[in-house]
C-alpha cells in the first residue's frame, strides 16, 4: 500500500483586535436586546466552555447588529484560507502549482464559485488540480477530508496534497431563545488550518 506522509500543517492565528473576551461578547447580546434570561444563560456557558479572553471572532461579529451576509461570511473565509495557504506553501517553499490536490471543508459556508475554485484563482495552481469542496458535514468534516485525501494519494502516485479546514462563523449565528441553540454561539470561534500531505518518497 503507498505511504502518505505529514509534511505540516498550520494554525490561523488571528489579530489581535478580533479578540473577543467574554465581557465584550455579554455587551453586544445586551445592546442587541435579549432577555436577562438569556444574557445570564449565555455568561454561564461562557464561563463554563474553557474559552479564554483570547479567541477571536470575524470583524462582522464586531458590528452592531452583527453582519451575517454571505459577503461577510466570504470575507472571514478569504481571511482565514488566504493566510494559511501562503504561510503553509512559503515555510517549504511550495509553488503553488506543485499542488496536486486540493481539498476544503466547510460546513455551512458553501458558496458558488466553491471554495478550492477561490484558492485555485487566488494563488494561480493548476488548471487540472484535482479539487474538492466539502460542506455540510459538521465536526466530522476535517477527518473526512484527509481521509479522502489519503484514499486519492493511494491512487495518484508522486503527488502533493493541501487540506483546508474551517468554519464560517459570520453567518451561522443563531438568534432566537432556544436554549439548546444558543450553545453553539458561545463555543464557536473564528480559526481555520491548512495540512500538507505527500506520497512521494522523498518526503519520508
Amino acid at each position: 500500500s503507498t505511504s502518505v506522509y505529514l509534511i505540516d500543517y498550520v494554525c490561523y492565528l488571528p489579530p489581535d483586535n478580533l479578540r473577543i473576551p467574554h465581557s465584550h461578547f455579554i455587551e453586544h447580546f445586551q445592546l442587541c436586546n435579549y432577555d436577562k434570561e438569556i444574557i445570564d444563560f449565555h455568561t454561564k456557558v461562557l464561563e463554563k466552555s474553557g474559552i479564554g479572553a483570547e479567541a477571536c471572532g470575524p470583524e462582522s461579529i464586531h458590528q452592531l447588529p452583527p453582519g451575517t451576509s454571505m459577503k461577510h461570511a466570504q470575507a472571514e473565509t478569504e481571511m482565514v484560507l488566504f493566510t494559511i495557504v501562503n504561510d503553509l506553501l512559503t515555510k517549504h517553499n511550495v509553488h503553488p502549482k506543485s499542488i496536486d490536490i486540493l481539498v476544503s471543508n466547510c460546513s455551512l459556508f458553501c458558496p458558488t464559485p466553491c471554495i478550492t475554485s477561490t484558492i485555485i484563482n487566488k494563488f494561480g495552481f493548476r488548471s487540472n488540480v484535482k479539487s474538492f469542496s466539502l460542506s455540510g458535514m459538521g465536526c466530522s468534516a476535517g477527518l473526512l477530508s484527509v481521509s479522502l485525501v489519503k484514499d486519492l494519494l493511494k491512487v495518484h502516485k508522486n503527488s502533493l496534497a493541501l487540506v483546508l479546514s474551517m468554519e464560517a462563523v459570520a453567518p451561522n449565528g443563531y438568534t432566537g431563545n432556544t436554549k439548546s441553540k444558543l450553545i453553539a454561539n458561545a463555543l464557536f470561534r473564528m480559526g481555520g488550518a491548512a495540512i500538507l500531505l505527500s506520497n512521494k518518497n522523498q518526503d519520508r
